[in-house]
Parts: C-alpha cells; sequence; structure tokens
C-alpha cells in the first residue's frame, strides 16, 4: 500500500439518516489515496442495510467493513479498527459529519510539509442536525494557538489544551500515524466522553503536532449525540476531572502560574451543567459531582469562575 494512503476510519453504531452523506463525502474527495474501513460496532439490521448496499453500489470503492458481534462501545472499538488498518496514517470520520472535498489532499500536503509530525488537528465547519451553519467553536479555539496552519510544540500545545479544553472537542479530522498511536497507547475503553481528550495529552507530549487551519470537515451539533447522554450520566464530569487534574500537574504545567485559573474555567463549565440538571434530578447530580470538582479545580475558584461567566451566558 503507498505510504500516501489514508485510511479512513468511520466507526459506526446506527445513525442511518445521517451515515449516507458521511459515506458519500468519500467518493467526492479530491485525492484518490484514501482507503475506508468501516468499524461496525453492532449497528443495527437498518444500518446494516445500508451498508450492505452501499458497498455493493461501489464497488471500485477500497472497503472494508468490520462488524463487530457485540457492542464495544466507541473508544474500543476505535481501537480495534486502529488495529486493523493497513496503512501508515488514520482519519477519524464520525458517522453523523462528513468530510470536505479537499480533506484527503490537505492532509497530505500537511504531512509532506511537516514531515516530522505524526499528528493533524484539523479546523472544521460546524453544522446543525439539517446542516445549516453554526458558530465554529474549533475556528476560535484554534484562533489562540495559530490563525494560520502551523507547527505547534509540545509546549504550546499542552498549555492550550488545560486552557481552551480538549481543542478540536470532536473526533472528526484527527489524522495521526499507527506509529503515534502504538507509542502513546491505546485511547482509554472504559471512558465515553474525554478520551479523545486525554489521549491528545499523551500524544500532544510525544512531538511537535500540526495544526490546519483548512477546515477539511463539517461536524454536526445535535440532541442524539453521545455528549448529551455522557452529561446526563455524569461520565462527562468525571472525565472532565481527571483530564483537568492531569493537566494541572503536568511537568510542561507545573511553572505556569495560570493553570489554576485554565482548570476553573473549564470546570466552571461542569458546575453550570449541574445546576442546569437540578429541575430534573434534584440535588443529587450536584452533591455527587461536587467531589470532582474540588478536586479538579477547588469549590471556591470555580463557583467564582462560573460568577464571572454569568453575564457572557446571558448574552447568549
Amino acid at each position: 500500500m503507498p505510504s500516501e494512503t489514508i485510511t479512513v476510519v468511520l466507526p459506526v453504531y446506527g445513525r442511518p439518516a445521517l451515515l449516507m452523506e458521511a459515506l458519500n463525502s468519500l467518493l467526492h474527495q479530491e485525492s484518490s489515496q484514501w482507503r475506508l474501513l468501516i468499524a461496525d460496532d453492532g449497528s443495527d439490521q437498518q444500518t446494516q442495510a445500508l451498508l450492505k448496499q452501499w458497498k455493493k453500489t461501489h464497488r471500485n470503492v477500497d472497503i472494508d467493513w468490520v462488524r463487530r458481534p457485540r457492542n464495544l462501545g466507541l473508544f474500543a472499538n476505535l481501537n480495534k479498527a486502529l488495529q486493523e488498518i493497513e496503512s501508515e496514517w488514520a482519519l477519524l470520520l464520525c458517522s453523523d459529519d462528513y468530510l470536505h472535498p479537499t480533506a484527503i489532499k490537505t492532509l497530505q500536503e500537511c504531512r509532506q510539509r511537516w514531515t516530522e509530525a505524526e499528528l493533524i488537528l484539523s479546523t472544521f465547519d460546524s453544522i446543525n442536525i439539517d446542516g445549516s451553519p453554526r458558530p465554529s467553536d474549533s475556528a476560535w479555539h484554534h484562533d489562540q494557538v495559530s490563525r494560520c496552519s502551523a507547527l505547534i510544540s509540545p509546549e504550546q500545545l499542552i498549555p492550550a489544551l488545560l486552557e481552551l479544553g480538549s481543542l478540536n472537542g470532536n473526533l472528526t479530522g484527527m489524522a495521526f500515524s499507527r506509529n503515534l498511536w502504538q507509542d502513546v497507547g491505546k485511547f482509554r475503553e472504559n471512558w465515553r466522553h474525554a478520551a479523545d481528550w486525554e489521549w491528545l495529552v499523551r500524544a500532544a507530549a510525544h512531538g511537535p503536532v500540526v495544526l490546519n487551519r483548512i477546515p477539511i470537515a463539517s461536524v454536526r451539533t445535535h440532541d442524539a449525540q453521545l455528549s448529551n447522554s455522557n452529561r446526563r450520566s455524569g461520565h462527562e464530569l468525571r472525565e472532565v476531572a481527571e483530564v483537568v487534574c492531569l493537566l494541572r500537574s503536568h511537568p510542561l504545567l507545573t511553572e505556569e502560574p495560570r493553570r489554576h485559573k485554565w482548570a476553573a474555567e473549564v470546570m466552571q463549565h461542569q458546575l453550570w451543567n449541574l445546576i442546569k440538571q437540578i429541575p430534573v434530578r434534584g440535588t443529587r447530580a450536584v452533591i455527587e459531582g461536587l467531589p470532582f470538582i474540588r478536586k479538579a479545580s477547588g469549590l471556591r475558584q470555580t463557583t467564582i469562575s462560573l460568577l464571572k461567566s454569568i453575564p457572557r451566558r446571558l448574552r447568549k
């Protein structure tokens, strides 16, 4: 297989209404140097029928469709898929998003320009469930690091991962070498929400990362997203708190005086989410969640950060 080939890893678990757009976006790539691995994590019959028909229709497309005998969960499914790819590089694409026609070509250009990098984070466009545009969170976050495509050192990226959160906030558009994934280790399979953020912390410390400012995908925000159920179940809070603790004590941040402020800014969002759950769950969610906030950023500093954010929230 040519070394330039990128395997697009598409984890699938339902969502047949949106899946076709993700699949068809590959057919419109300006570069042909890609192959597709569909990691089917125990999808329903409707989704499997759609995949079967699409694969039959596009016999000329280089496709591997791997069906799990049971549902493994997102990150366990991804780890299995990354063990199964044959190319040197992988690009992650969620089934409710789609790639822009220049996606593969843009990533190839980044790889050729910055040969020392093994991870590329790309800006993406944000869209609603119906495909209409919405403000791009990734563009704003990436602007704080670099307004143009650039090679970002660990000394730059590790602080940004605390100050700005997971930076990408989505799996779609993450491209990396299989060697990097093997070197830094798998995604945490027992996590549901922040395993990509925690993995980025490990990967960012491994070497320089390309921040590509040319959007390569459109990423959906909608009610059925996994992140919403994670928020209600408490997985988001627990995992975010653990990543914040990890970053706050990171060797590249121990001399950074702003790390406590940044941690509180991240965790005030979690405190706000707890408060919003009171009408549904009463005070139980708050009582269960406060110890995680206390450990990650301190209740006092997090509360102050939340109070300062209220005017901004009201403007929204």
